[in-house]
């Protein structure tokens, strides 16, 4: 190769090199071309290298070679020339290179993708709250006179001193207050008036909410159903059915240790007419009507609007936040110790609805107590009819009632908040008795747990005869045990 590369060019005496087509100085002396001069140059070099081209025979034995080498290539035999040279273990065999593969060499498989673990979701723990509810808390005139003091004011936390402790367990506990608090005079059936210090002798006693929607809620006129809810409000109380005017609410969503519930109550209405509403036959004062939640179960075309309005209020406290709605009708027949018609029938349209919780009252007697089922979504509906008279003056006699009239029950509901949502889980009943036992000129009204009471009489003033007695009127109307295997209900001491 060297010697090709030598020939790229030819020198002269200066060692300066010149192409093939062109003559040096000393070949133009000469009179020789680029051309001919490269032809005459590479004869001489040719006889100064010794050179000879090929002939026929060293051409053919040149062949021969090729051929033997590709047959000794091909066939293997290289192998035992290289073996024979190469001593021990180092011997190749067929099919090896001679190269030992490296670690970057050898191919590992593709490790296996194992996904990550999706953290396992941390279950929104149980809540658990109960609700205490009561009826009517009328106050009689001889209930008024109860709590008038030597000092000339009233005091009425005797009278719930013996349901205290139950009230103070539940989480909520809300009261019917069936009257006004429209200042001095004060004054009984049938216009019913009371003092200021009712409402603090329930927030003693536990309670944190009133239903003030009711037929007697415009005893005292405008006045008096502003003043009632007013004075509520200004104690704490969450007053749900009323409101002072027209900025404030007659409805509300409490949180209750995480549970949010829509507190709702609504009263019936007297037939009135299309253009005037009337509650206990008396008309609806002027700017009354935004002031109280009703309906009127009397005339269908009313009726039908008025659903629609509450089953519309209910749907946006849900908006609002609430998980469950609880509400309070004041309803039904007076002294009928079962639901009629219109009722039962309003009853299983709200649980269709999904309307959770009914609590009722006004007849001022018991009406059982139901569980519905929703034929839109099959949930349950649990329905206390009716709760009676918490607290009042009404006699063994009263409207034929015998005795009727001085039972009622609290009703406890327990309400569950799991994954699925939050749920009526169960309920119970406690039955309750107004005792009276003098004081001064009159008397002292105490509302005791019939159980509790039966256990010793004594200690709550009162005697296991008419302890007896209301509990067997009581278990008639209700039974021992209700409800559904879903969602029972059952009877509670305290």
């Amino acid at each position: 190769m060297r010697q090709i590369r030598e020939n790229d060019g030819m020198k002269n005496s200066s060692n300066q090199r010149y192409p093939f087509d062109q003559a040096s100085p000393a070949q133009k002396k000469a009179g020789l071309s680029g051309s001919r001069s490269q032809k005459a140059y590479k004869r001489r070099g040719n006889k100064r290298a010794g050179l000879r081209l090929p002939g026929l025979a060293t051409g053919l034995v040149m062949a021969l070679l090729l051929i033997a080498g590709i047959y000794v290539l091909f066939s293997g035999s290289w192998l035992k020339l290289i073996n024979a040279l190469i001593p021990g273990e180092t011997a190749l065999t067929p099919g090896q290179t001679g190269l030992t593969p490296t670690a970057a060499d050898t191919l590992s498989p593709a490790p296996t993708l194992t996904p990550a673990a999706s953290p396992t979701p941390t279950p929104e723990p149980e809540i658990r709250i109960t609700l205490a509810c009561v009826g009517d808390i009328i106050l009689h005139q001889s209930v008024i006179d109860g709590g008038l003091t030597a000092d000339g004011t009233y005091n009425y936390d005797p009278v719930f001193q013996y349901v205290k402790p139950i009230l103070g367990e539940a989480d909520l506990a809300l009261a019917n207050y069936e009257g006004t608090l429209a200042g001095s005079p004060y004054s009984g059936y049938p216009f019913f008036c009371a003092p200021d210090a009712i409402a603090d002798a329930l927030a003693a006693s536990g309670f944190q909410a009133v239903w003030t929607a009711n037929n007697h809620s415009i005893d005292k006129g405008l006045k008096g159903l502003i003043r009632t809810a007013e004075v509520f409000r200004d104690k704490g109380f969450l007053v749900i059915g009323t409101r002072p005017d027209e900025t404030g609410r007659t409805d509300a969503v409490a949180d209750v240790r995480g549970i949010k519930i829509g507190l709702m109550a609504y009263t019936f209405e007297t037939i009135g007419t299309p253009d005037q509403k009337t509650l206990n036959g008396i008309n609806l004062p002027d700017g009354a009507d935004p002031l109280i939640d009703s309906f009127n179960p009397y005339r269908d075309d009313a009726m039908a609007r008025d659903l629609a309005a509450l089953l519309d209020r209910a749907a946006a406290l849900r908006k609002e936040g609430a998980e469950i709605i609880c509400l309070s009708l004041h309803w039904g027949d007076e002294y009928k110790t079962r639901s009629n018609a219109y009722q039962r029938q309003m009853a299983q349209q709200l649980a269709d609805a999904g309307i959770e919780l009914i609590v009722g009252h006004h007849p001022h007697v018991l009406e059982e107590i139901d569980v519905l089922t929703s034929a839109t979504t099959g949930k349950q509906t649990l329905v206390f009819y009716s709760i009676s008279n918490f607290l009042h003056n009404m006699d063994f006699d009263t409207h034929g009632t015998s005795g009727k009239a001085q039972d009622a029950v609290i009703a406890r509901i327990y309400l569950l908040k799991d994954s699925s949502g939050v749920r009526v889980e169960k309920a119970e009943y406690i039955p309750t008795y107004v005792v009276r036992v003098p004081k001064g000129n009159g008397k002292q009204h105490l509302i005791v747990p019939v159980l509790a009471a039966l256990d010793d009489p004594a200690s709550f003033q009162t005697t296991t005869q008419e302890m007896t007695a209301s509990l067997e009127r009581i278990t008639a109307i209700l039974g021992d045990s209700l409800g559904t295997a879903e969602l029972p209900v059952t009877q509670a001491a305290r």
